[in-house]
């Protein structure tokens, strides 16, 4: 009786040492809210988060930080984050210059690079559209997202006719039926929406060259990470992901094939 006592003993302390490491281990675990905006398929609300999204949740997730990722619009997301009620965010750097806002904010490590160029539809331009600046595209109607990097950047660039719009499908539409003759926006995007929305004629829209190589950075508030202890760990995880093969895996997903990938989208020490 007195060895069988002992056993059930034994038996209870092992199941407590067991249930004590698991939770240790989940409490091991930090948890982070991303604050984004819908920009697909670089940042989306689905299952699968985008292709900068599911690089940064893999990025701390090799550092034993779950990160979720939650969706604003793209002005709130920016007072989120500069106001410290988000830890962090993960959008352009152009979307943070305003003095006002830069200085409560922290950058950090470049996560990709997007390919800024013009959709035009090749049945309505079919010389294609060429220019050496964009001061050549003032006779253009030119869509943009409303607020965005992409919007930002034309304003301050050149004076363009630019007519915003709050969303992709929006604009993709109005390239369709001829308000808009170009539709500033990213490489994936284009295609992306084109694709969806008018699968048998998608063919017929081309994508001009680049006119800018806009970052995709994590951006956290100096508010709520005072320290930069997730800007180092984010750069930290980066660095593993970049390392064990994992970054050129999401990076291939997105594209198609690795062989696929716009070589202007990887950072620098990518290439």
């Amino acid at each position: 009786m007195l060895g069988f006592e002992n056993n059930r003993i034994t038996r209870c302390a092992a199941l407590c040492v067991f249930a004590l490491a698991g939770i240790q281990e989940l409490q091991a675990t930090e948890q982070i809210e991303l604050a984004a905006f819908e920009y697909p398929p670089i940042y989306q609300n689905g299952a699968d988060k985008g292709l900068s999204g599911d690089i940064a949740v893999a990025a701390f997730k090799a550092v034993d930080v779950n990160a979720e990722l939650r969706f604003f619009p793209v002005a709130r997301m920016i007072l989120s984050v500069s106001t410290g009620q988000s830890i962090c965010a993960i959008g352009g750097t152009v979307l943070f210059e305003e003095a006002q806002v830069m200085e409560r904010v922290r950058i950090g490590s470049v996560i990709q690079y997007v390919a800024q160029t013009f959709v035009f539809d090749r049945r309505k331009h079919p010389e294609g559209v060429a220019y050496a600046n964009l001061g050549q595209l003032r006779n253009y109607k030119i869509g943009a997202l409303f607020s965005s990097g992409i919007s930002k950047f034309l304003q301050k660039n050149a004076d363009l006719n630019l007519n915003p719009n709050p969303s992709h499908e929006g604009l993709a539409k109005q390239l369709y039926i001829g308000r808009i003759d170009l539709w500033a926006t990213v490489d994936l995007t284009g295609r992306l929406y084109m694709k969806k929305l008018y699968p048998d004629e998608a063919d017929d829209f081309e994508r001009t060259a680049s006119f800018n190589r806009g970052d995709v950075s994590l951006v956290c508030s100096r508010k709520a990470d005072p320290s930069g202890a997730y800007v180092q760990k984010f750069a930290d995880g980066l660095a593993r992901i970049k390392k064990n093969g994992t970054y050129m895996k999401i990076m291939a997903k997105y594209y198609g094939g690795s062989d696929r990938v716009n070589r202007d989208s990887l950072p620098d020490d990518m290439k």
